[in-house]
């Protein structure tokens, strides 16, 4: 009787799964529109639960923020007069404003992430 053939790692475990960043650090763009519906899902979840508690949330949070840090903020986000901008509220901004200051601020939280060994 021959010997059974062993099954393959595709057979075992499935196809590859495509890698989440390709090799120049970029996000891998078939990701993308996956990324974009959980979003949606996860704020249409968030209005469905909390209601207007995430608005007042974001807006004690910008509150809360040192004047600097949101003077930073706003320059970084290529905001052309971040002088006239600093004493607004969270919601005075528009949405692309809004967008582009959470991106900076995502991208500050990255790059901290390294940095918890010099605070010991």
């Amino acid at each position: 009787m021959p010997p059974a053939e062993s099954p393959t790692p595709d057979e075992i475990h499935g196809p590859p799964k495509p890698i989440t960043r390709i090799p120049n650090g970029q996000p891998n763009p078939f990701y993308l529109p996956h990324k974009t519906s959980l979003a949606q899902l996860r704020e249409e979840f968030v209005v469905s639960a909390h209601g207007q508690r995430i608005v007042l949330q974001e807006e004690a949070d910008w509150d809360a923020m040192p004047q600097m840090l949101r003077f930073y903020a706003l320059t970084d986000s290529g905001m052309s007069e971040p002088d006239d901008m600093l004493p607004r509220r969270w919601r005075e901004y528009t949405d692309a404003e809004r967008q582009a200051i959470r991106a900076t601020l995502r991208s500050w939280l990255r790059a901290l992430r390294s940095l918890c060994v010099l605070t010991l």
